[in-house]
């Protein structure tokens, strides 16, 4: 279903603005919670939590769908990576999915940077894949998105190519001009951005659009993330941080 892949999608692009701001910093960590709501009804919630060394950065994002989202599907999703904490090459990519309308699937990603070649398992159900492929120019979803992440000036249109063990697909950033979010948290100075995620491969049909609202402040928090599927809106919205 494809709501089942915008609320994935959410959890993933919401790493986007992970650690922000500090480049120069060598330790950090940081962890945020949302709050998911399907036509202003509540949906699910999700955590996101990132540390970073002077090697490598490590994010993990986790959802469960509850509420009314949970009387139409189970769902509960684990996706990690580490990559490089200078350049942002890719490490491993981790992704762990348990639903109640079908098998149980997980992918699991590992990236050599000296040969461009990357070891792919795969597993539903009980069908295995196991495989290795050269590719250049492509990111995992979470390390994708934290490049896009530090590109300091977000007033320009920026895109990203994703490799997440089953599509490739770009996803495009376009800034919207900013406003004030009026959260429970308060009423927040905020950027907007649109989010457009397109397949490459085959019929290079669109995946997904939203909406991200961004802190205008150094900390440049993801504060709301809103995205319209088949029927109705999901909106992600930031309910706790811990910087």
């Amino acid at each position: 279903m494809k709501r089942n892949r915008v609320f994935l999608l959410g959890m993933t692009i919401l790493g986007l603005f992970l650690l922000a701001g500090e480049g120069r910093c060598l330790e950090r960590s940081e962890f945020l919670r949302y709050e998911v709501t399907w036509n202003g009804n509540k949906a699910g919630h999700g955590d996101i939590s990132a540390t970073k060394d002077a090697n490598q950065i490590s994010v993990m994002a986790q959802a469960v769908s509850d509420g009314l989202l949970k009387s139409l599907v189970e769902l509960w999703s684990r996706v990690q990576a580490t990559f490089t904490a200078t350049t942002f090459k890719p490490r491993t990519y981790k992704f762990h999915l348990k639903t109640n309308l079908g098998s149980p699937e997980f992918v699991d990603i590992a990236f050599d940077q000296k040969t461009n070649l990357v070891q792919v398992n795969k597993q539903r159900g009980n069908e295995r894949e196991s495989h290795a492929e050269r590719i250049t120019g492509l990111y995992d979803p979470i390390t994708a998105v934290y490049r896009l992440r530090y590109q300091k000036d977000l007033t320009k249109p920026m895109y990203v190519d994703i490799y997440d063990g089953k599509d490739r697909s770009r996803l495009f950033v376009n800034p919207a001009g900013t406003n004030y979010v009026n959260l429970r948290t308060g009423n927040h100075p905020a950027m907007c951005l649109d989010l457009r995620l397109v397949k490459l491969s085959g019929d290079k049909k669109e995946i997904a659009t939203g909406k991200l609202w961004v802190s205008n402040d150094e900390h440049r928090l993801p504060l709301v993330l809103t995205s319209s599927p088949i029927i109705g809106t999901i909106r992600f919205e930031l309910v706790q941080a811990q910087l």
